[in-house]
């Protein structure tokens, strides 16, 4: 499409990198290591596009074959910043992670859906609500009514401290 740098991709703690590799005409590919310690990146455009088009930004996890779409960036929109969706989900070790860029035309782009982060948000809050759930139905395990009205009667041998996590680790609902 275009010659030198078109795109640039900056992750918290390193240098910003333009080594996207030209796949075809108007795909572009970002190999990223050491995902597992990526919690964010940001995609910025370094020459215009024209502004009938846009570049849609996926990702892909090894072994690299089903791309998911995370958003866009457009001429009025130069750069976004992007949650890893990977974060959390992948082990340790997993060596990398690719960002692929697509240049496609606006009709196209406004048609796709990006995996929300409204959703995401959701998930966290229902698992803090369960794991919240979880916490209350332990603890109203040892309520118990003494003549001063209902308490919670701990064991001696029960510390709060001591509450192991596997007890509000299942998933909640």
């Amino acid at each position: 499409m275009q010659s030198g740098h078109i795109f640039a991709c900056v992750i918290s703690g390193r240098p910003l990198t333009t080594a996207f590799k030209q796949k075809s005409n108007n795909r572009f590919v970002l190999d990223v290591p050491r995902p597992s310690t990526v919690s964010e990146f940001s995609i910025s455009m370094l020459k215009p596009l024209p502004k009938s088009c846009g570049a849609t930004i996926y990702f892909c996890l090894p072994p690299y074959k089903d791309w998911q779409y995370l958003g866009a960036i457009t001429v009025d929109h130069p750069s976004q910043i992007y949650n890893a969706p990977w974060r959390g989900t992948i082990p340790d070790s997993t060596e990398g992670v690719q960002i692929g860029i697509s240049i496609e035309k606006a009709e196209f782009i406004k048609n796709l859906q990006p995996r929300s982060q409204l959703e995401e948000k959701k998930k966290l809050i229902s698992s803090v609500q369960g794991i919240a759930k979880d916490l209350y139905n332990y603890l109203q395990s040892f309520a118990k009514t003494t003549r001063m009205g209902e308490m919670l009667v701990l064991p001696p041998k029960v510390r709060i401290d001591k509450i192991k996590l596997s007890h509000f680790q299942k998933s909640p609902g």
